[in-house]
């Protein structure tokens, strides 16, 4: 039969190609860049992406990228196979090949497992073309290998870390109703908190007076915190105290908007101008008589008696140990607490959350550091201090006394309250044994009792946004409220007996102790100790929390999610390489592989007849690869170097010179 068949008359790149290799690489080109576009989103898209929020927060982010991942190698896999039939025929066409490997190689454009299995074939004594086919074969091996390991790269860069997720709470338990059941069920004595020791301490919301240019129009009457001769005051700091129980569900809270109980903390100490001083020994140690301020803090209120007293005086009694200070191997201040009274007319600090009606004066205390001279540490010479010596028949006793003024009026408000990350975890109290004593140092900087002063964000607690703090309608008796049940109430224990160290919880009196001898402001340790025992009555009482209402804050969620870059930034210079070397294979294929045409078996194998192979072709029909080569060296074949070339009509295998 000397029929000859018909030349193929399609297109110049469909023949060559063939319709499904151009089919296969448009799409995979097509998913790769897809899938790079979705790794590029999970890795880059905002925060409050809509979708990405979804995966992340399904948990759905490892198993996405590893599903992403596989299908980005599936895709480059197939890429490569298909290009390493072009590099073969361009091989064959442009380049050279030795002629043991021809065979190989002519049948590496019909099917292969990648450019590997071409990069074995390339030997060398390339001709002056093979090289850059060497070098494009090189780096698609490289970057197909690589790729392979695209999920263990880019999971290495994904790991817990924590989003903020918003939430609304319809129903949240935020205070007791002053009218309600649990208040009438309540008992009428306020509890105590003074014998405990406090196990956890609770972040707060914290609202505090510009120091120089606060806005007056909107808040009236708050003061700043500040010093003057004799004076030293918080200011009207205002300290909100969330209705959130669990622990580990408050330490994720950023946000928290909804009702919660804010108490006006302002504490300002002064100078006391003393009279009618009694100090007796016995059963301890006793001090008694009349303090008046000699400076007036702003915001004091005078009241004449019903009789027209002006005597403005509050008298104490106090008891203290004036050898507390030496019971540890770092002597202690003796401090001791103790509440005022006023027999005739009346004065003190209010709260500026009041209305313009009658306003309700917080408690006097006065507080005494009776720190005996053999053990003096600290002790503090500024100004708000009046000092006095006692001698016993057994020592000399040197008093320091101040006179405190409190607020701490409590009312229940709807708030906004946030916080920055990362979040400060909430103190804990730690007994130090090689000091025996209590570290306080983390409760301290929570409670902003330290010098110098640091930002809320490393306090760990919450930033209170500003609002109209008065009473929209204030209640005739302001302690007989839920608000005050709740938090401030407890305070009035105090007074009720001795205060100082041993007659108080060890714990709650080293706090006020170390406040106060670090940063030699009585009034911040004042603040401090009130503070705390609100915020105990408060956690303590929210079990039996009635009042009910909508909220909405904002949570840490621990999520799955991309850490960093350089994986990603790898896989991307890989991929994108990758597709370079393929889109290049492509158009050198196009350009040059006139003669070759893949996925075709039988013109591959019929390439292969020519005048170098057909003398001995037909003898090799059951001989193994290694035979022939053998069979190929005996005659002085081995190392002839081959191409394919278009001869009278005809592609065929033909000679080609070496490189020099």
């Amino acid at each position: 039969m000397n029929e000859s068949f018909p030349r193929n008359h399609q297109s110049k790149v469909v023949s060559q190609l063939g319709k499904v290799s151009i089919a296969i690489q448009t799409s995979l080109f097509v998913v790769c860049l897809g899938c790079l576009s979705f790794l590029a989103f999970l890795w880059g898209a905002s925060e409050n992406n809509t979708i990405w929020r979804h995966i992340v927060l399904a948990g759905w982010t490892a198993r996405a990228i590893t599903i992403t991942s596989l299908v980005l190698r599936w895709a480059t896999a197939a890429q490569a196979a298909i290009c390493t039939s072009m590099l073969a025929a361009l091989l064959l066409q442009r380049g050279t090949v030795r002629l043991p490997e021809a065979a190989a190689v002519s049948l590496i454009r019909v099917n292969n497992t990648g450019p590997w299995s071409l990069l074995g074939k390339m030997k060398a004594n390339w001709h002056r073309k093979s090289a850059s086919l060497g070098l494009l074969t090189a780096l698609l091996t490289l970057t197909a290998l690589s790729l392979q390991f695209t999920s263990t790269i880019l999971l290495s860069q994904v790991g817990l870390a924590f989003l903020p997720v918003a939430s609304s709470i319809p129903k949240m338990h935020y205070g007791i109703k002053s009218e309600g059941d649990t208040y009438y069920a309540m008992p009428s004595a306020a509890p105590s908190f003074l014998d405990i020791t406090p196990t956890r301490y609770p972040a707060f919301a914290e609202w505090t007076p510009n120091r120089t240019n606060f806005d007056t129009a909107n808040q009236r009457g708050e003061v700043a915190p500040g010093k003057s001769p004799g004076i030293v005051d918080t200011g009207n700091v205002l300290r909100a105290f969330l209705p959130i129980n669990n622990d580990q569900e408050r330490s994720l809270v950023t946000e928290y908007h909804g009702f919660a109980t804010v108490v006006d903390t302002r504490v300002v100490c002064m100078r006391p101008k003393l009279s009618n001083v009694v100090f007796s020994t016995g059963d301890g140690f006793r001090l008694t008589g009349f303090a008046n301020v000699e400076q007036r803090p702003l915001g004091l209120v005078q009241r004449e008696s019903e009789g027209g007293s002006k005597n403005f005086s509050v008298s104490f009694d106090c008891s203290f140990d004036a050898a507390a200070g030496g019971n540890y191997s770092e002597p202690d201040w003796a401090l001791a607490l103790c509440l005022g009274s006023f027999d005739n007319a009346d004065q003190g600090i209010y709260s500026f959350m009041q209305s313009d009606q009658k306003k309700a004066l917080g408690g006097s205390y006065l507080i005494i550091n009776a720190t005996v001279l053999e053990n003096l540490g600290e002790v503090d010479d500024s100004d708000v201090w009046t000092s006095i010596t006692r001698s016993t028949s057994y020592n000399s006793v040197r008093l320091q006394l101040t006179l405190c003024m409190t607020t701490f009026q409590a009312q229940r408000m709807e708030i906004n309250a946030t916080r920055t990350t990362p979040i400060h975890p909430e103190p804990s109290l730690l007994w130090d044994a090689s000091k025996a004593k209590w570290n306080t140092k983390d409760i301290m900087q929570q409670l902003g009792a330290v010098v110098p002063e640091i930002p809320a964000a490393e306090r760990g607690i919450f930033e209170l946004a500003p609002r109209s703090w008065q009473w929209r309608k204030q209640p005739e008796y302001l302690d007989l409220t839920g608000d005050s049940a709740e938090t401030t109430a407890t305070l009035s224990t105090v007074g009720q007996g001795a205060i100082y160290d041993g007659m108080v919880n060890s714990a709650q009196f080293s706090l006020f102790s170390h406040i106060a001898m670090s940063t030699k402001n009585p009034a911040l340790a004042l603040q401090a100790f009130f503070t705390r025992l609100c915020s105990m009555c408060y956690y303590d009482r929210i079990a039996m929390f009635d009042a009910v209402g909508p909220s909405w804050q904002v949570s840490l969620v621990q999520v799955t999610r991309p850490l960093g870059w350089t994986a990603f930034i790898i896989v991307i210079d890989i991929a994108v390489l990758h597709l370079i070397i393929v889109l290049l294979v492509v158009l050198m294929f196009r350009g040059a592989g006139h003669h070759s045409r893949t996925e075709n078996a039988w013109a591959a194998v019929s390439q292969l007849l020519g005048p170098l192979t057909e003398s001995w072709i037909r003898d090799v029909d059951t001989l193994d690869d290694k035979t022939v080569k053998s069979l190929l060296k005996d005659r002085g074949l081995d190392n002839i170097m081959v191409g394919v070339e278009c001869i009278q009509g005809r592609a065929h295998l033909v000679e080609k010179e070496k490189i020099s």
